[in-house]
């Protein structure tokens, strides 16, 4: 009896050994779990409020390109078709052949500053990217800027368009416009394309090249306001955003946006 009392002894106190051992092993797994979990809580906050801080910034921004817009058309706008009706009216009334010529002259040109201001001012207001559309609304911007800059424009479409929503196509508009803006502003180049791939699934890419000066990649890319806009407008996409260039033959930047977003 002594030695089954042992050996039932020492089963038990195995069988408790064990017990302690495996409820030490699902408390530690259970305890890492939770630190994992609250860690994520924490990443997932952080990213919410960078996000919230990245939309709060493109939203002071756009309050502001709608500031600009307005003034441009309501005062600067104005004030410029009060001009033209001057020289209109002195052109009219003059009687010196020299007079009349510079006044039609001056005229004519200010009729072109009155329409690159109304471009600017569409072109700057998101209502404007909303109501025409993605694709119609780089149309109009390419179209200011081939009259202005005298650069070579154009818009290549693929696939079945569609309508991403409001905010996405006013975010992917911005991109398209800092990358033009950057490629004309740095670059000097003479033609710049646009492609739109509307992709299988819902998914989007985008592309915009330039035959410009380009840069060395080799060397650190100077990260500008544009190009972090850039960025920081892919992100709020969930997009992937990548730069190419090669120094004298120009600037390739592509957007991907996923089908889950798109």
């Amino acid at each position: 009896m002594s030695n089954s009392y042992a050996v039932l002894i020492f089963v038990i106190g195995t069988l408790i050994m064990m017990l302690f051992a495996f409820t030490l092993v699902i408390f530690l797994i259970i305890h890492k779990k939770k630190r994992y979990e609250h860690l994520l809580e924490k990443q997932q906050m952080a990213n919410d409020y960078q996000t919230q801080l990245l939309q709060s910034q493109l939203e002071v921004q756009e309050q502001s390109f709608k500031y600009f817009s307005e003034e441009i058309h309501d005062n600067i706008g104005q004030l410029l078709s009060i001009v033209k009706m001057q020289l209109y009216n002195i052109r009219n009334n003059s009687k010196e052949q020299e007079t009349i010529t510079k006044a039609t002259e001056s005229n004519e040109l200010l009729g072109k500053a009155i329409t690159d201001l109304r471009n600017i001012s569409h072109t700057l207001n998101s209502a404007f990217v909303s109501n025409a559309g993605l694709a119609d609304a780089i149309e109009k911007d390419l179209e200011y800027i081939r009259s202005a800059k005298d650069v070579s424009c154009t818009l290549h479409r693929s696939g079945e368009e569609r309508d991403l929503g409001n905010e996405r196509e006013l975010l992917i508009f911005r991109i398209i416009q800092e990358a033009i803006g950057n490629a004309i502003k740095h670059a000097s180049p003479t033609a710049i394309d646009i492609y739109l791939e509307y992709r299988q699934g819902g998914a989007l890419n985008v592309m915009i090249q330039d035959n410009g000066s380009g840069f060395d990649m080799s060397e650190k890319m100077n990260g500008g306001i544009g190009l972090n806009n850039m960025h920081v407008r892919a992100g709020l996409l969930k997009g992937i955003i990548e730069v190419s260039s090669i120094k004298d033959r120009g600037t390739i930047i592509a957007l991907e946006i996923t089908a889950e977003v798109a």
